[in-house]
């Protein structure tokens, strides 16, 4: 089979480039995007069975105005000093502009000096939302009661702040999506440099970047596609956890191929010749470990918090798709750019010592070094 695929890909290369291209555009445009289903309330992740979700459920169905999310607007004086009666009567406007605003998601504001602090330094107001923490409602509410408070306040000694179920889930989501883009940073940033070093083609470095980009917005797309036809949500955990599974899959199995290939040419073997027998020996190696990979993520889908077996679908498909779409996109640029740089820099002894070095890091996987 491999060795059929491997004359196919050699043999016709803008032919399935063209063909994933077209596969790629054809899940990715018309999918949902996948933070639709992300959901950073933890208590849709629980079972039934718990008594938490039961009692909020009976708390919901007989107390809606106050089951839901909440928040506490917290407002003190700059300096720290005590609140006077002109503070306070700043505050109760500020209640009433908020309660007045008609924000969505929000159905009340309100304050009273039952909500003064004992030593008269701080004033909570009560914020209620209409929805539950990580629903979209609260979440696009959030900032906009922000947003509002620090304009309210804004020239009048105070300052305040929302904390909160609604605040904290909000937060919480921003934090991940963050740490999300230092972890694309800094894996793009260390993919550069070690293929850039080890292989010394900007190109090869570039390419891979490229490639697992695609795949992973293929593997998002196709998981808010599952999403939505099966009905759940998926914890905001998913996406860095997702990128980092993509880029280090596929970056695995990029530089087994890669290094296979050079090492054929390396040997006197034709460009041709080396990527069908890269192919064939490689593409077996890769079968196999996405395999593994994916019953290990499958083994999720067992677990009684749905916070955990809802990250299986995405991790599944990521693996998946990285697998599929390993040999495409480099077989035409192996046919010409990375067989220019072997012929310009042959491979000296120390060199082939150093590959073979670095290959057997790479493959220590339990993949026997050649």
């Amino acid at each position: 089979m491999f060795d059929r695929l491997g004359g196919a890909v050699v043999a016709h290369p803008w032919r399935i480039i063209v063909a994933w291209v077209a596969v790629a555009a054809f899940v990715i445009i018309p999918s949902p995007d996948l933070t639709r289903f992300t959901s950073n309330n933890n208590s849709s992740f629980l079972p039934g069975s718990y008594q938490s979700v039961q009692a909020e459920k009976v708390a919901q169905e007989n107390f809606p105005a106050v089951a839901g999310a909440s928040g506490l607007i917290v407002v003190n004086r700059t300096d720290g000093g005590v609140l006077t009666a002109s503070d306070q009567q700043k505050i109760s406007a500020l209640a009433a502009s908020l309660s007045g605003a008609q924000i969505p998601a929000v159905t009340s504001v309100a304050t009273s000096t039952s909500y003064l602090s004992g030593d008269g330094k701080v004033q909570l107001l009560q914020v209620v939302f209409a929805g539950q923490p990580g629903d979209q409602g609260p979440n696009v509410a959030v900032p906009d009661v922000r947003d509002r408070t620090t304009a309210f306040l804004a020239g009048s000694g105070l300052q305040g702040g929302l904390t909160g179920n609604a605040a904290i889930s909000v937060d919480s989501t921003n934090a991940f999506r963050n740490a999300e883009k230092i972890i694309t940073v800094a894996t793009v940033v260390l993919i550069l440099l070690l293929l850039g070093f080890v292989f010394r083609s900007p190109i090869i470095a570039v390419l891979p970047i490229v490639i697992i980009g695609v795949v992973h917005q293929l593997a998002e797309a196709v998981t808010a596609d599952l999403a939505d036809w099966l009905g759940f949500v998926v914890g905001p955990e998913l996406a860095p956890l997702l990128l980092v599974v993509m880029f280090g899959v596929g970056t695995d199995y990029i530089v087994f191929l890669l290094f296979r290939h050079r090492e054929r040419v390396s040997k006197g073997d034709g460009v041709l010749a080396s990527l069908r027998y890269s192919v064939v020996r490689i593409g077996e190696v890769i079968t196999s470990a996405a395999a593994t990979v994916m019953a290990a993520f499958a083994a999720l889908l067992v677990a009684s918090l749905e916070s955990l077996r809802t990250l299986a679908p995405g991790l599944i498909v990521g693996v998946a798709r990285g697998h599929c779409a390993r040999l495409p996109g480099r077989v035409r640029f192996h046919r010409a750019r990375l067989h220019d740089t072997d012929h310009r820099l042959p491979v000296r002894d120390g060199d082939r010592n150093r590959l073979q070095y670095i290959d057997c890091v790479a493959s220590a996987g339990g993949i026997q070094c050649r």
